[in-house]
């Protein structure tokens, strides 16, 4: 079975495909702090495993300005 992590790393993977975002890109697969193989994304200025990616949730920029 999936894994929950496995699961996110494949839905960001499909997202990064059919669309264009300079915020979000993969890293690589490569050890963690405790030397555990993981996914790695770089969000916004954060590198971080899937495991810390919660959801994928799009966001209007235009609706953001008040």
């Amino acid at each position: 079975m999936i894994t929950r992590d496995e699961l996110m790393h494949h839905r960001l993977q499909a997202w990064l495909r059919e669309n264009k975002c300079d915020d979000i890109e993969y890293l690589g697969f490569y050890p963690d702090t405790l030397g555990v193989d993981k996914h790695w994304y770089r969000i916004a200025e954060h590198e971080v495993t899937v495991d810390c990616i919660e959801d994928l949730e799009l966001v209007d920029a235009e609706s953001d300005t008040v």
